[in-house]
């Protein structure tokens, strides 16, 4: 599920670290800032990025051997938990808000769906015909004899 999320939202810096040990702790740490501080007023990296660099995925954009060292703002337990139950615990956590879909977006939607069942038509219609094919050369082959008939 993580990995999705950083590819759905690349403006958001996720960090993913896995670990070898299975019986260790499943955390998922959530780091946020309260305030936007003004640039230049801070000594963190992602403050220190020039306007023209794009968003890093890393919470150290600038040095990744740097481990960071900021408290984080949540922790979540994660261990043995569905995918929708860490969706609820993360944004009952953080207050986060779910985001309505725009009109363009909804069109978007409509076009999708509407393409996946002409999709799923054009797949019956193919298959019936392949279908009718292959029974009409099996019909031909038995009619000059070339194969025996199973049944």
């Amino acid at each position: 599920m993580l990995p999705r999320m950083k590819y759905r939202n690349p403006s958001i810096p996720i960090e993913i670290a896995r670990h070898n040990d299975p019986d260790g702790p499943s955390l998922l740490h959530v780091y946020t800032s309260k305030t936007q501080p003004a640039t230049g007023s801070t000594n963190s990296p992602t403050a220190q990025q020039s306007d023209s660099s794009p968003p890093s995925g890393t919470p150290n954009p600038r040095n990744t051997l740097v481990p960071d060292t900021s408290k984080p703002t949540y922790t979540i337990d994660i261990r043995d938990q569905s995918e929708s139950e860490i969706l609820e615990a993360l944004v009952q956590k953080t207050g986060a808000q779910q985001l309505e879909p725009t009109e363009q977006e909804l069109a978007e939607m409509k076009e999708i769906e509407e393409f996946k069942e002409r999709s799923e038509a054009d797949r019956v219609q193919v298959r019936e015909r392949l279908l009718k094919e292959r029974r009409e050369a099996e019909l031909l082959k038995l009619a000059r004899g070339e194969v025996p008939a199973t049944n």
